[in-house]
Order: C-alpha cells, then structure tokens, then sequence
C-alpha cells in the first residue's frame, strides 16, 4: 500500500511521519523531493537557487522517476509512506501548467505509480500565517500565504480529478488528535 501525506508547508506532515515510524515499524519512509542520493542533489538547487519555473518542474519529475524507480517499484509489496508525492507535483504545478501536461508528465516519469491513498493536512489562513512567522522561508514559501492557500485546494482538487481516495483533516487540530486520525486510517489498510 502507497500513502502519501500531503499538506503545505507548516501544515505538520514531518511531525505525524515521525509519530508513524514509531507504531509502523516495518513501513518504508520516503519524502520528495530528495530521499535518494540524486534526489538530494536535486532538492539542493530547487530550494536555493533561482531558476525557471519550468527547470524547475523537470527537476521535481526527476526526483520523482528516480525514487520510483530505485524506491518505490522494488518495495511496492510493503506499506509505504510518503512525505509528499506526485499530488504535491502536480498541485504545485497547476499554478504555472496545464493540468493535463502535468499528469501525462508525471505518468511517465513515475510509470503511472500514483498513491493509492493520500491524507491531507489543511490548515486555515491565520494558523499558516502564524506558523510562517516562525521560520526562514525557502524559495517556495517565499511565494506568500495566498499562492500557499491555492496549493491547497490544488492538492484536495488533484485528488479528485486523478480520483485518489484522500483524508483532508484539520491541520490546525492537536498533534494528537491528528496522529490517532492518520493511525487508524492506516491501521484499516494494513488489517
């Protein structure tokens, strides 16, 4: 089973990924962009140097072919969980391309290897905002708390054009109460 959890920045998907590693032991724990060796490169020069936007998609979908390729197909037969994926991708992307142009992109450079499940932090304008406040901002959060709140109703609205069950939760909710939501979810797929 393939879930990714999906969110903006700030939206709290690291915190429930380390909560997970603790009741999933035998899950496979992946992020995009830059979980394998070439990936880490890649993540370097998206997130601080200037380049095209379109440099700059073509990057993502390399990561995203390698870590299928090298992560993903291998272990397909285990329970896999993903800090962001392919939605992410896309969801970013429908800010500067076609929808369509992004999937057929993707489907290729993932082998048509999408999550069969996702779960969505969604976090309200004024917890972003205060949570923003309390870091440095890579190139991406640079773009403002406008172009972040459209991200999020892209992620939950490629989901349901790609037809991807998801699980939009409250991302503003306690950390407890987020990680008890994620884990039963989870649980359900794993029986």
């Amino acid at each position: 089973m393939y879930i990714a959890i999906e969110g903006i920045d700030t939206s709290g998907k690291s915190t429930q990924i380390e909560l997970l590693k603790k009741d999933f032991k035998n899950a496979l724990f992946i992020k995009e962009p830059g979980f394998t060796k070439f990936g880490k490169k890649i993540r370097e020069i998206i997130f601080n140097d200037e380049i095209s936007k379109k440099a700059e998609l073509f990057l993502f979908l390399a990561d995203r072919s390698e870590l299928i390729e090298k992560v993903i197909k291998p272990n397909l037969n285990k329970l896999i969980i993903s800090d962001r994926s392919v939605i992410s991708g896309i969801a970013y992307g429908m800010e500067f391309f076609d929808f369509d142009l992004l999937v057929n992109l993707n489907r290729f450079a993932t082998d048509s290897i999408f999550p069969q499940f996702v779960i969505i932090l969604k976090l309200d304008k004024e917890t972003l905002k205060n949570r923003l406040s309390k870091k440095e901002h890579d190139n991406i959060e640079k773009r403002g708390i406008d172009y972040l709140l459209r991200i999020q109703d892209n992620l939950i609205s490629t989901c349901n054009r790609l037809e991807i069950p998801y699980l939009l939760l409250d991302a503003s909710n306690s950390i407890e109460e987020i990680n008890f939501r994620i884990k039963k979810v989870i649980s359900e797929f794993v029986k």
